[in-house]
């Protein structure tokens, strides 16, 4: 699969909509580094759209979680929007669901971004931090 960035900002509320299609791994993750620097620089909400993106590793999460806090840094923020299984669960085992918000519509989070009264999604709860706090089962009988 071939690897493409589209970068769009969103007149009414000046979201920047950073898409991608194809894997975000070490050899792509450098690439989302450009848009990202955009809404960076002009302080606007990013909406960073995976649904187009069947894989995520480290290299695109170091990305992913630098961007969060540049934006942070200047009063802004950024929200995921996925509908892949495969990046679901790396963001929520991960624990970054935990603190970038995920969608599963564009709309939604463009609606959230923009403070149209959309409310943040609650974290994913798989894999291993839902089980956080429970007892263990002994495999003694």
């Amino acid at each position: 699969m071939d690897f493409k960035i589209t970068s769009t900002t969103i007149e009414d509320s000046g979201v920047v909509l950073v898409s991608v299609e194809g894997e975000l791994d070490i050899s792509t993750a450098e690439r989302l580094l450009k848009p990202a620097e955009t809404a960076i620089s002009a302080a606007c909400p990013l909406i960073l759209d995976l649904t187009q993106c069947p894989f995520i590793e480290s290299s695109g999460l170091r990305v992913v979680l630098h961007a969060n806090h540049a934006l942070s840094d200047v009063g802004a923020r950024l929200a995921i929007v996925t509908d892949q299984m495969h990046v679901k669960r790396v963001l929520s085992v991960s624990g970054i669901d935990q603190r970038i918000p995920v969608f599963g519509a564009r709309d939604e989070a463009i609606a959230w971004a923009s403070g149209e009264g959309a409310r943040a999604p609650a974290p994913l709860r798989r894999g291993w931090r839902a089980t956080r706090g429970r007892p263990r089962r002994s495999i003694n009988p």
